[in-house]
């Protein structure tokens, strides 16, 4: 229905009261109501009052049906349920959760509990807590490692700069510049290995449980929803209804708990099959990337032995063909070490 919306004015008045009089108070109105704003002189000598009513000839103030004027525009707007009403709804579902809350903790009330499913969901939990503890580890790990490269490089420099400024020691400088580089050089191959095993772990720990216990949320909510609609129903069911209107109620609590038993259940499987899909990728996933993390650490590791080795082995050659040609003769503490080993 539409609301017609006009102005009376007191005789000797020619001129309606501007429109702008008219529109502010219209539309507050018009939160509730379609609003149609309509002129009228009146003849009798009270003050300029405001009135509306609605299209179907039922007035709310004013018995008389104005006829509406030209360039009058119509307002309409659909109904939506108040805000009163919608404050009132959601002021009695958090009475009834708190109780359920409180009567829980202090042993009261009764909590619908699947303990597989409980289990599940606090072994998720402190999976989660130690796999950001372990992508905080790796993080630790690589921002150390790295300063070990950087340091390694810039060793690299300063031997290589040492060896040319001195021609005494420059083949043992350029040796140990060669040695710093390459383990910088496998150390780069490992920062990329732990780069993409940290990614891993965090897409899993931040991205794939976190939507999981999104889900934990909802249905704990869910739960505790239902058992406060279970336990205001089981009360009711204590004492039948004296009327026809206690039985009305007591059917609308029914259709509240059956609606509310719905969503629990839904949920529950939801969350089910999310663990499962959960505990399945992040098998296949960990076991990868612990394979690809192991197999990196050995090779670099061995990588650096093989070619410190090797690195060592033509140093000494280089060493011996330098003094060979020099005819210089081992030092006192050269030879002392070589009887030692």
């Amino acid at each position: 229905s539409h609301v017609t919306f006009r102005v009376k004015m007191a005789e000797g008045e020619d001129e309606p009261r501007p429109k702008e009089f008219v529109t502010g108070f219209a539309n507050e109105i018009g939160q509730l109501h379609p609003i149609n704003l309509d002129y009228e002189h009146s003849r009798s000598n009270v003050r300029p009052v405001l009135s509306f009513r609605n299209d179907d000839s039922e007035s709310l103030g004013d018995s008389s049906v104005p006829q509406p004027v030209s360039g009058v525009t119509m307002v309409q707007r659909d109904k939506t349920p108040s805000k009163f009403n919608l404050l009132k709804d959601w002021s009695a579902f958090q009475i009834k959760c708190t109780k359920q809350i409180l009567s829980e903790r202090i042993g009261s009330g009764t909590r619908t509990v699947d303990v597989e499913l409980e289990n599940r969901i606090s072994s998720l939990r402190e999976t989660h807590k130690k796999y950001l503890q372990l992508v905080g580890l790796t993080d630790t790990f690589m921002t150390q490692f790295r300063l070990v490269i950087d340091t390694q490089r810039s060793l690299a420099e300063h031997f290589a700069f040492m060896s040319i400024r001195s021609t005494e020691l420059h083949t043992e400088f350029h040796y140990n510049s060669e040695v710093q580089k390459l383990v910088a050089k496998n150390g780069d191959t490992l920062m990329a290995a732990l780069h993409f095993f940290k990614s891993n772990i965090f897409t899993i720990s931040s991205k794939t449980m976190e939507d999981t216990l999104i889900t934990v949320k909802g249905y704990e909510t869910a739960r505790l929803s239902y058992d406060a609609y279970r336990t205001e129903l089981e009360a009711s069911l204590k004492t039948p209804p004296s009327s026809s209107a206690a039985a009305a109620k007591l059917e609308s609590k029914k259709a509240e708990f059956e609606k509310y038993k719905s969503n629990f259940e839904k949920l529950r499987k939801d969350l089910d099959i999310k663990l499962k899909l959960l505990e399945t990728n992040k098998i296949r996933v960990m076991n990868r990337q612990l394979v690809l993390l192991h197999n990196a650490l050995c090779a670099y590791y061995a990588g650096n032995h093989e070619s410190l080795q090797k690195n060592v082995e033509e140093f000494h050659q280089k060493l011996e063909e330098v003094r060979s040609q020099a005819g210089d003769t081992p030092s006192w503490l050269e030879e002392l070490s070589s009887r030692e080993t």
